[in-house]
């Protein structure tokens, strides 16, 4: 009898326990942006852009400068997200790819183990439900989404006022805003003299005002977020609240989502959380869109896998450390048979090495391909950059434009840059003698990287060839 007493004591004890650490684990509202491009904010520096709450965000925690996704695609960038793991690693390595590899497991199920519910509201995971379920678990409560896979805020508000479950969240909420397409003129109210395009990217009037538009759905998005995190406040504990906000990659325009340049794989990353964060922060510190979830579970005292590629920064969030990373890779592929252009890319420092592995393809994406698509009832399709023919005409008369298509469209087999002197990546250092040790070294790290991850060099489809490419076949681009 006293035996039975002292049991159910203990197990009394260890529910109660369990309890009081579920609640004091911190609630986590994760967002995440589509083809939000990383300078595109008030934090990051963009003047032309009115984004308040994303800056009240950064106002109250901690901004990263250096970080980056594993494929500048939402397939396998969010893919790489949910398993810790690159893209040649989990298996999934062209966009509309959903087979990981055998034995590869999401993280997801570290945050079950926890306790934790987790729920998606909007485009968190990529596809339809019954292509992600490989690494989104069944146990993931997943709330009706909007049009374009949007966040339905009415759907969230009722989810968390009839939450019964005491248990902490793991929300993550995914706005689609700026992905093309963006909202028309109509309603567009950013001016285009207010606006601004970097100067690798050729500019026209069309593409400036093009530019209003996706600064519009940059505002548009900022807005819903903070719809999003005023609500999870209301529902959930503002003081153990974990928020965090980054993008999948860069914007759909050239140079941006689809390649390895650095508007296309570095993305936004603030991370708030009161009382353990410092406010008003920021860090140079690399970090991987692989080294989330990790970081997650590390925070919130769960037990982080040991083989994956994903590491926690959680000292860099404690304030104990300025370093996470010293080697960054990316990888693209391409999306069935559109933008079917292999790279390879490594970071190491302030050195950038791209390798293309089919220099003979042309670069093309669907951003110039859809734009010649005639419109439907419905308009053109979703990717398609209506000022592209602006460029091509452009090009007609004027060098510059086609210096810029050529850019765009054609790129050696090697290119090497360095970014604190060179940002946009506009001067290939590749072929300069006194640049060989650089290079050199990071063409060993690239080429070493394949073999240890089986990069077979695969096509997602069948490519389009310099030689057979129209616009470089005209009288200007030669």
């Amino acid at each position: 009898m006293i035996l039975t007493k002292k049991i159910i004591l203990s197990c009394f004890l260890f529910m109660f326990y369990l309890c009081f650490a579920q609640n004091k684990k911190p609630n986590l509202l994760i967002l995440i942006g589509d083809d939000h491009g990383v300078y595109h904010s008030q934090p990051y520096g963009y003047k032309g852009v009115k984004t308040p709450n994303i800056q009240k965000l950064s106002d109250e925690g901690m901004q990263f400068n250096q970080a980056y996704v594993a494929s500048p695609a939402c397939g396998p960038s969010r893919a790489a997200l949910f398993t810790g793991l690159m893209p040649y690693n989990n298996g999934i390595v062209g966009n509309h790819e959903t087979q990981l590899k055998p034995g590869v497991t999401s993280l997801i199920p570290h945050l079950l183990s926890q306790g934790y519910n987790v729920v998606f509201q909007g485009k968190v995971a990529h596809g339809k439900l019954k292509h992600y379920q490989g690494y989104v678990p069944n146990e993931v409560k997943i709330l009706d989404r909007g049009p374009r896979n949007d966040i339905k805020l009415a759907v969230l508000e009722n989810y968390l006022k009839n939450r019964k479950s005491k248990a902490p969240i793991a929300l993550f909420v995914g706005f689609t805003d700026t992905h093309r397409p963006y909202p028309s003129l109509s309603k567009t109210k950013v001016k285009p003299q207010d606006v601004t395009i970097n100067k690798r990217i050729y500019t026209t009037p069309e593409a400036t005002l093009e530019m209003s538009r996706y600064i519009q759905a940059v505002e548009n998005l900022d807005k819903k977020f903070g719809n999003a995190v005023n609500l999870a406040a209301k529902y959930l504990k503002k003081d153990n609240t974990l928020t965090m906000y980054t993008s999948d990659h860069g914007m759909a325009w050239p140079f941006g989502k689809w390649s390895l340049y650095e508007t296309g794989i570095r993305c936004p990353l603030i991370i708030s959380w009161p009382g353990k964060i410092k406010a008003k922060t920021t860090t140079n510190a690399i970090i991987s869109w692989v080294d989330i979830l990790p970081t997650i579970i590390d925070i919130t005292d769960g037990e982080t896998p040991q083989n994956i590629d994903g590491k926690s920064f959680s000292k860099v969030l404690y304030g104990k450390t300025n370093q996470h990373r010293k080697v960054i890779y990316a990888t693209h592929k391409g999306d069935t048979e559109m933008n079917v252009y292999p790279i390879r890319s490594v970071r190491v420092g302030s050195w950038k090495y791209i390798r293309n592995l089919y220099p003979e393809f042309a670069y093309t994406t669907h951003t110039d391909v859809l734009s010649k698509v005639k419109p439907n009832k419905k308009g053109k399709p979703e990717n398609s950059a209506p000022h592209w023919e602006s460029y091509i005409e452009a090009a007609k008369t004027d060098p510059a434009a086609a210096d810029f298509l050529k850019d765009y469209h054609s790129n050696p087999a090697e290119e090497l840059y360095n970014l604190e002197k060179d940002p946009l990546e506009q001067n290939n250092l590749a072929e300069q003698p006194e640049y060989s040790k650089e290079l050199k070294s990071l063409r060993k790290m690239i080429s070493k990287r394949m073999i240890e991850v089986n990069d077979d060099e695969s096509l997602s489809g069948p490519p389009k060839l310099l030689k057979d490419f129209s616009i470089l076949e005209s009288k200007v681009i030669k």
